[in-house]
């Protein structure tokens, strides 16, 4: 089945700055059948592919079938994403608006992501 997308979820890992492949080792740990997210966006601003885009994520509870899930590295709790991350992100999201049509883009929860991320920023960018 391939998904329609309506829009897109955006997560931080809240851990260090790992791969997609490690974040999926955690989710199967989970009992889970492997990394939920469609792209994950390490500390150096590179995109790594992570769940066929064919198929409904695994991420946000409710949206799963129709959002492409988008996971940044890191703790925004703690630090700022970096740049090179805000960089790709802002690229990734208008590549997926513009490709796909999916115009809504939302927070995981309402304090997913931190205080230290800059959604206000990366709304008017995008």
């Amino acid at each position: 089945m391939i998904a329609i997308w309506k829009g897109i979820v955006v997560h931080h890992s809240a851990s260090p700055d790992v791969s997609a492949n490690k974040i999926d080792r955690w989710h199967r740990e989970k009992g889970w059948k492997g990394v939920g997210y469609h792209f994950v966006i390490r500390a150096n601003g590179d995109i790594e592919p992570a769940r066929n885009f064919e198929s409904a994520g695994t991420h946000a509870r409710g949206r799963n079938q129709n959002y492409i899930g988008i996971c940044l590295t890191g703790d925004f709790t703690k630090h700022p994403p970096t740049p090179e991350q805000i960089s790709s992100l802002i690229h990734l999201t208008k590549g997926i608006k513009s490709r796909w049509g999916a115009e809504k883009i939302e927070k995981h929860h309402k304090n997913c992501l931190g205080p230290m991320f800059p959604w206000d920023f990366f709304i008017q960018a995008v």
